[in-house]
């Protein structure tokens, strides 16, 4: 079976990372929104466990893989796990302010890997025109 040059794992990877930060960015702005909301519980976004799994047969079954990673989603639920202020709020402004500059992070590299990528099938493409 031919495979086209978009169909790749890691493109399809770093767009699924790329999404996932993106819900993750929002969410973490929400948290900050509401850091004085008296009984405000925070979320949290997850999906790292979810696209490892769908990656582990990356080299074997190439096709399958994209086709795993294609339905991960990000998933978003409250954290019942970080203890409440005495307000119920249960909102850390520092925590939320590291997660959101390691989530940039995460974003900025996965974009920066789709850059190259891409890059490369453009170089790919241009050379095999001469």
């Amino acid at each position: 079976m031919a495979r086209d040059l978009l169909s790749d794992v890691t493109l399809s990877a770093m767009g699924k990372i790329l999404d996932a930060t993106a819900a993750r960015q929002r969410v973490i702005a929400h948290n900050i929104a509401n850091v004085d909301t008296p009984g405000f519980t925070r979320s949290d976004v997850s999906f790292h466990d979810e696209l490892a799994r769908a990656l582990t047969d990356a080299d074997e079954q190439p096709l399958l893989t994209i086709s795993r990673v294609g339905e991960v989603q990000p998933r978003t639920a409250l954290d019942s796990q970080s203890p409440p202020r005495a307000d119920g709020n249960n909102v850390d402004i520092d925590r939320e302010m590291a997660s959101m500059a390691q989530n940039t992070i995460e974003y900025e590299a996965a974009a920066e890997v789709l850059k190259s990528k891409l890059a490369m099938l453009r170089s790919a493409v241009s050379e095999g025109r001469k």
